[in-house]
């Protein structure tokens, strides 16, 4: 996941990158975020997040100090200015953007969500770790609760070393919200959920959605300083849907040949 798609308007920055069509990431960073946010019109462009990360790096303070940053962009054709102010140290930089297509519409409005956990994430992230050591795919399930408000949420794998399960119920202290209408089960292979595993680390909370056809949404809620709520968005498929665009994309390259 080297290259985003970004997009700026008046209500700030969206970061759009995406694997094949089985994994999708949204970052969106708020123009309240930022203490002072200009923009006339609409932006759209692609962007090296290595090499954006590598400027960072490069003109960023090791003192410890906190530094401004500053990013301007005059449009098609322009560059992207990165400024940095480390005390009496001034740095500057500038990235090209790239010409990317517009991401895929994964179409989770018209998925329908139908289960709803808020989790926090610190719990969550401990039991992917330990149950990616156990197998390749994970089995997630949402069980409704009988009687009403004992709804589980149900993770577990197997491989080689054995098998491993883990629970969390509705009424135990990482959970502040479970809507549970029916039960849902789907594998999701860890490989495309290593982005969402180490990004965890940075939220505080953590909405799980399960739409039909197998569609996961995990949305991260991550504060800053200033309380403000910065969201990452991550569009995972189901095995079953990812084995149906293997199945796809094999039959397409064989007509092709």
């Amino acid at each position: 996941l080297q290259e985003a798609y970004c997009v700026v308007d008046k209500n700030g920055f969206r970061f759009t990158v995406q694997k094949s069509n089985c994994l999708q990431a949204n970052v969106y960073l708020k123009k309240d975020l930022f203490t002072r946010f200009e923009c006339e019109g609409h932006h759209q462009f692609g962007l090296n997040l290595t090499l954006f990360l590598e400027c960072l790096n490069m003109l960023g303070s090791s003192s410890g100090n906190q530094i401004a940053l500053s990013i301007s962009y005059a449009g098609e054709g322009h560059p992207i200015l990165l400024q940095m102010v480390d005390g009496d140290v001034y740095s500057s930089g500038g990235i090209h953007p790239l010409e990317k297509e517009e991401p895929a519409d994964f179409c989770w409005e018209d998925c329908k969500a139908i289960n709803r956990v808020i989790i926090r994430s610190v719990p969550i992230k401990d039991a992917l770790q330990e149950l990616d050591w156990w197998g390749q795919k994970l089995q997630l399930r949402m069980v409704p609760g009988r009687p009403r408000g004992h709804q589980v949420l149900k993770m577990n794998t197997k491989g080689m070393h054995g098998a491993c399960e883990v629970e969390f119920p509705s009424t135990c202290d990482a959970i502040s919200e479970f809507d549970c209408s029916q039960e849902t089960m789907q594998e999701y292979r860890f490989s495309l959920l290593q982005p969402l595993i180490k990004a965890l680390s940075l939220a505080d909370k953590v909405c799980i959605r399960s739409g039909q056809g197998g569609m996961l949404q995990a949305q991260l809620m991550i504060k800053d300083e200033s309380r403000i709520t910065t969201f990452v968005e991550f569009l995972i498929c189901a095995d079953a849907m990812v084995e149906e665009e293997d199945t796809q994309f094999g039959a397409s390259a064989m007509q092709d040949d």
